[in-house]
């Protein structure tokens, strides 16, 4: 069935997942949809954002170690966009959204660790 010019769009299936309504959902649900290959998941997480860390803890002491570590870090995570996502790097598009999703993974870290000190589950 082929549709007319001009006529409205179809409506999307009723299991389509809603729209996220804010800035930080919808930001959120770009960078999940960039991140789906395993591969580069654990090159993010496994590889890349340790090695970041290591940058972090080194910096005040050997800080061309810590730049070094830092320029790895993120080659190796673009490497996974590059080669595995066969996408551009977050990064690149919108250069504040690794730092809106750490906060994200540092908000969902403190809640969960709320939840075991608690033993409350999640809403």
């Amino acid at each position: 069935m082929t549709q007319a010019v001009g006529s409205p769009t179809p409506p999307a299936p009723a299991s389509a997942p809603p729209e996220p309504s804010s800035r930080f959902e919808r930001i959120k649900a770009k960078y999940r949809r960039d991140h789906q290959n395993p591969i580069n998941n654990f090159l993010h997480v496994g590889v890349g954002w340790p090695i970041m860390a290591m940058a972090v803890i080194l910096a005040p002491f050997r800080p061309l170690w810590a730049l070094g570590l830092f320029v790895v870090s993120y080659l190796i995570m673009w490497t996974g966009h590059f080669v595995f996502e066969r996408n551009l790097p977050t990064i690149f598009r919108n250069p504040s959204t690794p730092f809106i999703m750490a906060w994200a993974v540092i908000g969902q870290i403190a809640s969960g660790l709320g939840r075991l000190v608690t033993g409350r589950r999640p809403v």
